[in-house]
């Protein structure tokens, strides 16, 4: 399933480095406290969510790069 984020996330993501061609590897903390690591953002635009689940882009608190 692919999110599409929002655009202050978007702008934060652009202006940070690529994992890899067209991607970014992230971790994301929700404001109700779970927290999704290594997860993958296609050009700065989409979180791949690959259980289907899906996620309300409002709810992400944090997005930052994950760090291995």
């Amino acid at each position: 399933m692919k999110i599409k984020l929002l655009q202050e996330q978007i702008d934060l993501l652009a202006n940070l480095p690529e994992t890899g061609m067209g991607y970014q590897l992230v971790d994301i903390k929700l404001k109700d406290g779970q927290t999704f690591n290594g997860k993958v953002v296609l050009n700065s635009t989409h979180l791949q969510m690959e259980d289907e689940r899906e996620i309300d882009p409002n709810e992400i608190e944090t997005i930052k790069l994950h760090k291995e």
